[in-house]
């Protein structure tokens, strides 16, 4: 009995910490809440079903918080609907067949490179220029929304992340607002089509979904309720960061197979 009831404040402080730290940077609720996961008993395909069920919680906490639609560009909204959602079914489909360290390594690349080029450029993140967009910027765009789509329904963790550098470097998005259409696209929405396809192919442990659940959806809720008061700028230097984090968590993880 009071396994159990170490268990479940285990897995809320888990969704809570890890969720309002996702909320503040626009990802990386994964590589707190996976491990935890696997080091209680789940493996690796059951605890991305479970974790992924966990994190829509994570879209509704931030949307209840701030439910602005009317700053969502309608452009790239429709992109990561309709292009972005049936990648994330594919990638889903797919993580059983990739080795997960050969695509951890791709992924941890990426990141680090990524955080390198948003700190060279001093004025990341913090100017809004989506005005500019053209009809081939969209188009090619909407390209790397299904790249990004993929990574979210295979991995844990990154997706948020890499959405958040899609949506500052390609489509010119200030980082707040990069991260308000990444909690409830990336969040919210493609996370439930991750977990519904998921649910199909392999076991999601529902014993603990609820209290993972409501630490994501607290989390959410506060970790939004502070990004309001916190400057671009800050925003910015946590972001990269948890980014530079995770892409050296991504490279460690890929080093263990060799």
């Amino acid at each position: 009995m009071l396994q159990t009831v170490i268990e479940q404040i285990t897995l809320f402080l888990t969704g809570f910490i890890a969720n309002i730290l996702a909320s503040l940077s626009g990802g990386g609720a994964g590589f707190v809440q996976l491990p935890v996961l696997i080091f209680l008993g789940l493996g690796f395909t059951e605890a991305l079903g479970t974790h992924k069920v966990a994190v829509v919680a994570l879209g509704l906490g931030s949307y209840a918080r701030n439910h602005e639609l009317k700053s969502i560009n309608r452009t790239i909204a429709a992109e990561m609907i309709f292009i972005g959602c049936p990648a994330v079914a594919l990638g889903s489909c797919l993580v059983t067949l990739v080795a997960d360290w050969i695509a951890e390594l791709i992924l941890g690349i990426i990141t680090i490179a990524s955080v390198i080029y948003s700190i060279r450029r001093k004025n990341f993140g913090l100017e809004n220029h989506e005005a500019e967009l053209t009809r081939r910027d969209y188009a090619l765009g909407g390209i790397l929304v299904a790249l990004t789509g993929m990574l979210s329904g295979s991995f844990s963790s990154g997706a948020g992340l890499i959405g958040i550098m899609v949506l500052v470097m390609w489509f010119k998005q200030d980082i707040k607002k990069a991260i308000h259409h990444s909690m409830i696209f990336i969040a919210l929405l493609w996370n439930f089509i991750g977990a519904f396809t998921l649910g199909t192919v392999a076991v999601i442990h529902w014993v603990w979904v609820p209290m993972l659940t409501l630490g994501a959806f607290l989390g959410g809720f506060a970790g939004t309720m502070i990004i309001k008061k916190v400057n671009a700028a800050l925003i910015k230097k946590l972001f990269q960061s948890i980014m530079i984090l995770s892409g050296v968590l991504l490279l460690w993880k890929s080093w263990e197979h060799f």
